[in-house]
């Protein structure tokens, strides 16, 4: 962790919000990021300012990794594509992680790949620490300084819980299995670091994080690249959802976290599903990360891979356009749905079957410069629905699943399965549907329940992998293990 500890300079650039002002910081000088903490949490503006920072390092390109490496955008999209819905062109990029390859951009410990999702989320770990530490210290009360811890602890308990997912296997499989190392104090180059803490202390320190995030943010805010306490408890929802797969009583928790996630955010319309997901003032997104003309990634960002060539709504020449959609997915939807958002691929040839189909649910604005989707409505409602399966509320579960189903398609059949497991699986199978190219959820629910994954319909990488196979993990970055005298070889994950 070395590498990464010291506070981010947060710059007012990151995001262009009514409340980012040169009062923040006062213009203060070296402009390199290496700050004094007393200038950065000397009022409650230069904490405002430091958790913006937080959200930009986020969003931002990742030093020293390569171009499709660009956030946490890039490690979402990194798990979507080893799902079996969308893959890439195997001569572009993503191919290596579409075939789960074991080189630099798959979870080897000297991989590029691990090594940038490390740092920022450590780096994110780390800052965050470092605002819940001096807060206290504000001459405000404690109506100005619980919101802002609040928040610094939400997005440390993200960050966790993307280590947690990323470098062990499903919390059901042994909560006692070694995670990854917990910090709650700001560290710096004198620390010599900590041990992996078991699987079950570091999602205590989630919840705990994220309870108190519940309980103190407000719903009002900024603008939506703020985590307030919907968010909070949409990633609630989720980490209660991975955790009841262990303990089933933690599902009713889900379910009251899904509901307060969605409350105030209704399902979208089909006008605003055709506007191409790329804009957080979508009604349905409860979480975005929001970029101007100025701050446009265009070929490394994310639209300038999943977008494909000569779209609707789009006045620009094409970028990578690389992704493509199984077969075997596409033949889930009706062409009543409105989610049925894919075309014949430019260029297909019979000599290349895998590429059939291409995608317009993600479409760029024109000046290329489209918002990030984080957190939508929908999720919350396949979560209730999935807790309600699972608690063995068969009927509201399919009455649940239902509301979204005609929600989506006109044509709609409200499920006709009474046996729970038939129900949890159409539960899941909406799951893909309905929140494909968004986060990698194929891939996660896979590793959640512990199955394999199969890959069917026509796909260049027919790959079978094992449930709980070492492969579903990721070795932790060998430059950790190097500089933290805590941890030995014994430590790292096997290939």
């Amino acid at each position: 962790m070395k590498n990464i500890l010291r506070i981010t300079l947060p710059f007012c650039l990151l995001f262009l919000v009514s409340s980012c002002k040169k009062s923040f910081l006062n213009e203060v000088v070296p402009s390199d990021g290496s700050l004094d903490p007393t200038v950065i949490f000397g009022s409650k503006e230069g904490v405002n300012n430091a958790l913006v920072g937080i959200y930009g390092e986020l969003r931002d390109y990742a030093s020293g990794g390569q171009q499709n490496m660009y956030g946490i955008k890039s490690w979402q999209f990194n798990f979507e594509v080893r799902g079996n819905d969308l893959f890439s062109d195997p001569g572009n990029w993503w191919l290596y992680e579409t075939n789960w390859s074991d080189n630099g951009y798959g979870r080897v410990a000297t991989g590029g790949r691990t090594s940038v999702t490390w740092n920022m989320l450590y780096k994110t770990i780390n800052n965050a620490n470092a605002i819940i530490l001096n807060t206290p210290n504000l001459q405000d009360g404690d109506a100005v300084k619980a919101p802002l811890i609040a928040e610094a602890k939400a997005l440390r308990a993200y960050a966790y819980f993307c280590l947690a997912r990323t470098y062990q296997f499903s919390y059901a499989t042994n909560p006692d299995a070694p995670g990854v190392p917990i910090y709650t104090t700001p560290a710096d180059a004198a620390v010599s670091g900590n041990p992996r803490a078991p699987l079950k202390e570091v999602y205590a320190l989630i919840v705990s994080d994220l309870e108190e995030a519940v309980q103190n943010l407000p719903t009002t805010r900024i603008a939506k690249f703020r985590i307030n306490k919907n968010v909070a408890a949409g990633l609630l929802a989720e980490v209660y959802q991975e955790m009841a797969m262990s303990d089933q009583t933690l599902w009713a928790k889900a379910l009251a976290n899904a509901e307060t996630a969605m409350n105030g955010y209704p399902l979208m319309s089909a006008a605003s599903y055709n506007d191409g997901f790329n804009t957080a003032s979508n009604s349905e997104w409860i979480w975005g990360l929001m970029f101007n003309g100025t701050q446009s990634k265009s070929y490394a960002g994310w639209f300038g891979y999943i977008e494909p060539t000569n779209t609707p709504n789009t006045n620009f020449s094409a970028r990578y356009n690389d992704i493509y959609v199984n077969s075997s997915f596409v033949a889930n939807f009706t062409e009543t749905d409105m989610r049925y958002k894919f075309l014949a691929a430019p260029g297909q040839s019979a000599s290349l079957p895998w590429k059939r189909w291409v995608t317009i649910k993600f479409r760029d604005n024109a000046t290329k410069s489209g918002d990030y989707v984080m957190m939508r409505a929908a999720e919350m409602h396949l979560i209730k629905a999935e807790a309600q399966a699972q608690m063995n509320n068969i009927p509201d579960a399919k009455t649940t699943l239902y509301a979204l189903q005609l929600q989506r398609d006109p044509s709609a059949i409200k499920s006709a399965y009474t046996a729970k497991a038939d129900v949890i699986s159409e539960i899941l199978l909406e799951r893909r549907k309905e929140l494909y190219g968004e986060e990698g959820w194929n891939y996660f629910d896979l590793k959640r329940y512990q199955l394999p994954l199969v890959r069917d319909g026509i796909h260049w990488s027919m790959l079978n992998i094992p449930a709980n196979s070492n492969k579903w993990r990721w070795q932790f970055p060998q430059a950790e293990i190097d500089a933290n005298k805590s941890l030995t070889s014994a430590d790292q994950n096997p290939l």
